[in-house]
């Protein structure tokens, strides 16, 4: 039986509608029970008094109390991440007693083992071919199946490869190093195999399973301890051609708590402790890697997602939906152009009766962090919400609203996130983890994929033969949602999740025909941050603010998927309506033929943009008809803009920017912006707060490209009533500096603080040279203060340390190159970089350190175009201690080999005490340059590298603290 019919028929028996008598029918097409009226006579479900779930954010507690068997209930859930562990409680059945997780795929192929054939010699199988010679004995006792006849096949999983992965002692013994004889039988009732879960050479009493899909068998390692659990549950899928099994489980615990969230069923056993979507059926999709730090791997990710569309093109004449959730992604350098993003957002318009729900990022709380493939245009991209009653009985926050959670990262340059949703939940975990609860945009995701399953579920009941596009269902979410007060558009997208709200948008939409006549459409724009200066949307972050002399041209097209067929000519006009007061439009109605181009230019009123921060507006097209008004939810487009208009300094404010006294509630940030000018050497943030206020505030730093660059530590009126911090101009970048301020409701009493922000630049220049003069070396610093009055302040220098940088092609999705640590560094720093266009062909990338044992000394996974490492020199008495950098990229595409240029810095250091330039110190008038010169220390450098020195400046007055810049010499 093929995978796909398999599915089918499992999934087949909640499609229907099941009677008391036992009895079932399928609804009539085109009706539908009253609103809040249940399709099915049963018992509503209990509500637990608790907000492990919030399922009364959106409004799902008195939705499922009216709607008891809108659950889910055929609708299949696929969660793509780390695995699944269906051993656990909540994840073994729905709530109509079907079983939870009805197949098990692993796109990473991370525990695949080939097996050769073995002969079996009494009760022993034997095989000679592996490296090792292998013999399992016990075959006749072997529970589960019979064993006689048939063909064997044997192989070896061995634990010693997962001595850095995140579980890496199966069995228990203490160690990662035993050997597990796997056997794979033939017999007269199929494929089979069995694992030695305790390495002790015999399959006796060991269980033999079958394939997961076929069976829903799976099996845990014995362990050494009896009283030990054991921490995975696995489960197979043979490849009968290959010879080959592939034992899926979850050894990161992510995906595990993914799926409770969204379809858990007595969660941890307590009955009523559900997730959003109890009646709905999963598929576990595993793309992550083991060996990778749970990183996606090269192909896994693309492969998963033409599973999905195989996997809904079979199921669609059942009507049968298949939702996606996907809480995986990186940090972005251009929105929605990555590689995967364009592959998605074309599957899903060929796929109609596919649902991609994804997590927004936790690059937050910088504006346009929205991360891959969260940007992705088609794709339903969620941000994390922290509601109040989980945030006050989980974290002791004192929260009298729901608020967004600092991590979730925002939008900006696309029209991202879409919603939020509750960002942190108490869900199923696998055994080896010890708190169940977990916070993050991953949580969001499957709450609101949940929420598409329980919409989807409704809808099947009421007319078992229309089902929703993913285009219809992104729109009825976005549409009917509740924007949370307090919080920008640009953080939250449309708001809140409201179920009941989007249901019934959705019904009056199928009356209408708005859902039979629903169009896609592309709007581009001129956008100056991305490349080729085109983007969704209008998005300007610079002191350039546009007027009414600039005309924003937007550019709106039809996508039309190739399923969508028309036998007339496509003709549509629309009215346009700016929703802010800044933005006008100077067409009043527009019209789309056929795949022709609309245009609208938009016009900005200055004199309304003139206080700083930051500033969002659209422009909604409804559709214009002679007969009637369009509703206000029923847009067809929209066109979005984003100004920000930062502050700015001038010489007669001595280059300091203060502003005026804010208010910050709890839970909730203030954003602001400032340009700095050209020859700052860095800038200083200080945060006020009055004396006595109890609720304390703290801040981030970021740069122009949304990375975090400093962190305003936290001040509060009954403690330290200022805090201030220090960034070089080389770490913040050119650009327009973003500072946000939250008012932290975890501590304190919750009120509203008053606070004040201010940023003054330190305006120095300061250009180091090396030069050699009677056989010596030199530094000359050529420094002027470029600002309007006198500073003090003293300049040191040191030689720190020797580095070079490798400049390479990487051919394929590996890399490795060999490193030394050499006696006297006390550390190294390695800085692998991909160029923007090179990173945006990734899902994931991971650099490590690998010491000569193989074990992994430092790692990082990638969240933008560069990331550092950092080990420190623990034998510093060895003459050389030799290490390897290994990068691993999970590319998109595992078509199209991965050929992308690298650089990696290398930069060891070492402790050394600074000096003093001489007359370095004391008064810099403003435009006097001065030149101080100092003899370098005698120093050798390893061959191919150059010598690194610092230069430290230390301001004697205001709250400016130390600046430091890095200069170079040759050999």
């Amino acid at each position: 039986m093929n995978r796909s019919l398999l599915l089918a028929l499992l999934i087949l028996a909640p499609c229907l509608a099941v009677a008391q008598d036992g009895s079932t029918s399928r609804p009539a097409p085109g009706t539908r029970p009253a609103p809040g009226t249940p399709q099915t006579k049963g018992t509503a479900p209990y509500l637990p008094p608790w907000n492990f779930m919030s399922l009364s954010t959106a409004g799902l507690d008195t939705f499922q109390l009216a709607n008891p068997t809108a659950d889910g209930r055929g609708v299949l859930l696929l969660i793509f991440d780390t695995g699944v562990d269906m051993g656990i409680p909540g994840l073994q059945k729905t709530s109509t007693g079907l079983p939870k997780v009805i197949d098990a795929v692993d796109f990473s192929e991370s525990n695949l083992i080939h097996c050769v054939p073995a002969t079996l010699q009494g009760d022993q199988l034997v095989a000679d071919s592996l490296p090792l010679p292998l013999r399992l004995r016990g075959v006749g006792q072997i529970n589960g199946a019979g064993t006689s006849g048939g063909e064997w096949f044997v192989g070896v999983m061995d634990e010693a490869r997962y001595r850095n992965a995140s579980v890496r002692d199966f069995d228990g013994d203490g160690e990662s190093a035993s050997q597990f004889g796997v056997a794979l039988h033939r017999g007269p009732d199929g494929w089979r195999v069995v694992v030695d879960t305790d390495a002790d050479s015999s399959l006796a009493g060991e269980q033999m399973v079958g394939n997961y899909r076929d069976r829903q068998q799976s099996f845990t390692f014995r362990q050494r301890d009896p009283e030990r659990k054991a921490p995975l549950t696995f489960a197979a899928s043979i490849d009968t051609a290959a010879r080959a099994v592939s034992f899926h489980y979850d050894m990161g615990g992510h995906g595990t708590h993914v799926a409770g969230i969204t379809a858990g069923f007595g969660v941890s056993g307590e009955s009523g402790f559900n997730g959003v979507a109890p009646g709905a059926q999963i598929i576990s999709c595993k793309f992550s890697g083991d060996f990778e730090k749970d990183n996606t791997v090269t192909g896994s990710m693309k492969r998963a997602y033409q599973y999905a569309a195989r996997l809904a093109d079979s199921l669609q004449n059942l009507h049968t939906p298949v939702v996606v959730n996907m809480s995986f992604g990186i940090g972005s350098a251009y929105e929605g152009e990555a590689d995967i993003e364009r592959f998605i957002d074309e599957l899903l318009a060929d796929h109609p009766n596919l649902y991609v729900v994804t997590s927004a990022g936790n690059e937050g709380p910088g504006i346009s962090t929205v991360g891959i493939p969260a940007s992705s245009r088609r794709i339903i991209t969620v941000g994390a919400m922290l509601p109040r009653g989980i945030g006050r009985d989980s974290y002791g926050a004192a929260l009298d609203r729901d608020v967004l959670w600092d991590f979730s990262s925002r939008g900006g340059e696309v029209d991202k996130p879409d919603v939020v949703a509750p960002g942190t939940a108490i869900s199923t975990v696998p055994t080896f983890e010890h708190d169940a609860r977990a916070s993050g945009t991953s949580m969001a995701s499957p709450w609101t994929a949940g929420v598409v399953a329980v919409l989807l579920s409704a809808l099947k009941q009421e007319d078992s033969l229309w089902t929703p596009t993913q285009g219809l269902i992104r729109r009825a979410i976005r549409q009917s949602a509740r924007p949370l007060p307090g919080i920008l558009p640009v953080e939250q997208g449309a708001g809140g999740i409201d179920v009941r709200r989007a249901l019934e948008l959705l019904r009056r939409w199928r009356k209408s025909g708005f859902a039979a006549d629903v169009q896609e459409y592309v709007v581009r724009t001129f956008s100056p941050n991305y490349p080729d200066k085109s983007g969704p949307v209008a998005f300007f972050r610079t002191p350039f603010t546009p007027g009414p002399d600039w005309r924003q041209t937007f550019t709106i097209t039809r996508d039309e998927p190739r399923w969508q067929t028309r036998e007339t000519d496509f003709f549509r006009a629309f009215t346009l309506q700016p929703n802010v007061p800044w933005m006008k439009t100077i067409q009043k109605t527009v019209y789309l033929r056929n795949s022709g181009v609309a245009e609208v230019d938009v016009q900005y009123d200055r004199e309304k943009l003139r206080e700083p921060g930051i500033y969002t507006g659209r422009v909604i097209a409804r559709r214009a008809s002679a007969k009637a008004k369009a509703p206000d939810e029923d847009v067809e487009f929209e066109l979005v803009s984003t100004i920000i208009v930062p502050y700015t300094f001038s010489p007669d404010k001595d280059f300091t920017v203060t502003t005026p006294p804010q208010q910050a509630e709890a839970g909730l940030t203030r954003r602001f912006y400032f340009a700095p000018p050209a020859g700052a050497m860095a800038m200083t943030f200080t945060l006020s707060t009055p004396k006595g206020s109890r609720t304390p505030v703290s801040g981030w730093v970021m740069d122009h490209n949304g990375y975090n660059a400093g962190y305003l530590s936290r001040a509060k009126g009954t403690e330290r009533t200022e805090a201030s911090t220090t960034i070089a101009a080389s770490a913040l970048g050119d650009g327009v500096i973003e500072v946000v301020i939250q008012a932290d409701p975890m501590d304190g009493a919750g009120e509203p603080v008053e606070f004040t922000l201010s940023a003054s630049c330190l305006m120095v220049s300061a250009t180091p040279e090396v030069f050699a003069e009677n056989g010596k070396r030199f530094v000359r610093l050529q420094v002027m203060n470029t600002g309007t009055t006198p500073i003090e302040g003293s300049f040191q220098y040191t030689v720190k340390g020797y580095g070079r940088v490798h400049r390479l092609t990487m051919e394929g999705d590996r890399l490795a190159m060999p490193l030394t640590m050499r006696k006297g560094d006390g550390a190294l720093w390695v800085t692998p970089r991909f160029t923007p266009e090179g990173y945006m062909k990734s899902t994931d990338i991971l650099a490590r350190i690998v010491d000569g044992e193989g074990y992994v000394q430092a790692d990082e996974a990638f969240n933008r175009p560069a990331e550092s490492l950092f080990i420190p020199n623990f034998n510093r008495d060895a003459d050389s201690t030799a290490f390897n950098l290994e990068i691993v990229v999970g590319a998109a595409d595992y078509e199209d080999p991965l050929e992308v240029p690298i650089e990696v810095q290398e930069h060891h250091v070492y402790p050394t005490e600074p000096r003093t330039f001489s007359g370095g110190g004391g008064q810099l008038i403003p435009y006097i340059p001065i030149t101080l010169k100092a003899q370098l220390p005698e120093f050798r450098l390893p061959e191919g590298y150059y010598g690194i020195g610092e230069i430290t400046y230390k301001p004697r007055s205001g709250n400016a603290q130390s600046v430091t810049m890095e200069f170079l010499m040759d050999s």
